[in-house]
């Protein structure tokens, strides 16, 4: 018993003097996460990096709108094991960073499945830390596809709103 309110006493101990320290240092860590909410009530999440002229940013809610009427093609821009792993319905994957330097156009015209130039796109990837998205959006829009649109919250906005997700294989979370 006696060992048992030592142990008690000590992790209290610790737990004050973490928190004590913690305070005090000039890189302390907040106690509770100071993380936004990803929400379809304030609008699309737009990248800091964003310039004038690139295609639109679309919210959850237009994304699940848009999705829900099928006449939209979704474009994955991840690596292709993040894609088997969970991505939206029926998207298809151009992971950006394995794009070619040559024929770029005839690559993306063979990957989308030579879709019109002017069939809506919606291009996506992990959420607010990855831009491939814009990156990939960007490539298209040089090659003359005009009804693009960013849906930059992708796959981790689109899971936490308990969207369906296609998944080909199990990966670890």
């Amino acid at each position: 018993m006696r060992m048992i309110k030592q142990a008690i006493i000590l992790v209290i101990l610790s737990i004050i003097i973490s928190i004590s320290v913690n305070t005090l240092s000039p890189n302390k860590i907040s106690l509770i996460g100071e993380y936004r909410e990803l929400s379809g009530n304030d609008g699309p999440i737009v990248p800091p990096n964003v310039m004038e002229g690139d295609p639109p940013f679309i919210a959850i809610d237009v994304a699940q709108m848009e999705f829900s009427m099928g006449q939209v093609l979704f474009v994955d821009a991840r690596e292709f094991e993040d894609f088997e792993c969970g991505t939206i319905p029926g998207s298809v994957n151009i992971p950006f960073d394995y794009l070619p330097e040559e024929n770029l156009g005839k690559y993306l015209d063979s990957a989308l499945g030579q879709v019109p130039l002017d069939k809506h796109l919606i291009i996506f990837c992990s959420g607010e830390e990855c831009d491939l998205s814009l990156h990939l959006a960007r490539n298209l829009q040089a090659l003359n596809y005009t009804n693009l649109s960013i849906f930059f919250g992708g796959s981790r906005e689109w899971e936490s709103f308990e969207l369906e997700m296609e998944r080909r294989v199990q990966c670890e979370e």
